[in-house]
Parts: C-alpha cells; structure tokens; sequence
C-alpha cells in the first residue's frame, strides 16, 4: 500500500474529515489533499508526527507490512527484532526473542510461553506503575496464541 492509501484509510478509519485531520497536526486541508492524491508526501517530521498523533509507525505510513511474530505474537518493528534461519537470513514470521538460527530459542508449551510473557508484562507493569489486570490479559492471550502458525494445530 502506497503512503497516500494509507493516510487516506487512516483518515477515514478515524472518521475525520480532512480539515479535522489537519487541524490536528496543524497543517492545512490541502496539505492532506496533496498528500492523499500522492501529490507530495509528508516529511521525516510531520510522518513522525502522524505516527505519534494517531498511534501507527512511520513503517505503516510508508507502506511497509508490519510482522507478527507467529510464536508470541511480538509485533516486530525494526530489523533487529526479527529472528534468524539457519543460513543467517531474518525470518519475518518469528521474533529474535523466539527464534535463532533457524529454531525455536525455547522448547516451551504454549501455556509455558503465555506465563513467560505475563511474566514480563507483571514486570512492565510494576516499572512503569501501571495496573493492567493480568488475568485479562492471560485470558486474551490464551485466546490469541492458537491462531499463530507456531500453535495451530497443537
């Protein structure tokens, strides 16, 4: 998807229109205009901005498909979180955290995998005093895990 597509969908997702939509991030509506029609594109900072703004990376607002981790479900954003294949290739399907050298870093259950990561989120949560219901969350997860290609079928 072109940068242009994915405004234009990222406004309308939001139900703006494109004088609200550049309100927010103080440009004008022909700015969006220009940018919707792939007149010009925004620059480093006004993507930056947009990212920010409407909580998306600067990935999306280019086009580029943001990778899933099929094990745990990890959203990997820059080169270094994804995993590797045995001949050193990046594995776009499995993160770093689970997958090295073409296996899993891990022999874990799916339960095992799900505990290991509420673990962190407890973890997270304390260091940044929040307060997410974990048993939420592990009832999300439990819920999400089987659908990534890493546990279907198990």
């Amino acid at each position: 998807m072109e940068t242009k597509e994915v405004i234009l969908d990222l406004r309308k997702k939001l139900k703006l229109s494109q004088d609200e939509f550049a309100a927010r991030l103080f440009v004008t509506r022909q700015a969006v205009s220009r940018w919707e029609t792939g007149e010009t594109i925004p620059n480093v900072d006004t993507l930056k901005l947009i990212a920010k703004t409407f909580d998306i990376s600067v990935d999306e607002l280019l086009g580029q498909p943001v990778s899933i981790c099929q094990s745990c479900g990890m959203t990997m954003t820059k080169e270094s979180d994804l995993g590797s294949e045995s001949d050193g290739r990046r594995s776009h399907e499995y993160c770093a955290f689970c997958y090295q050298h073409g296996a899993f870093t891990a022999d874990l259950t799916m339960a095992e995998l799900a505990e290991q990561n509420l673990q962190s989120l407890a973890e997270w949560n304390k260091e940044n005093n929040l307060n997410l219901n974990v048993e939420e969350a592990r009832e999300q997860l439990l819920a999400y895990l089987p659908t990534l290609k890493r546990w279907q079928g198990k």
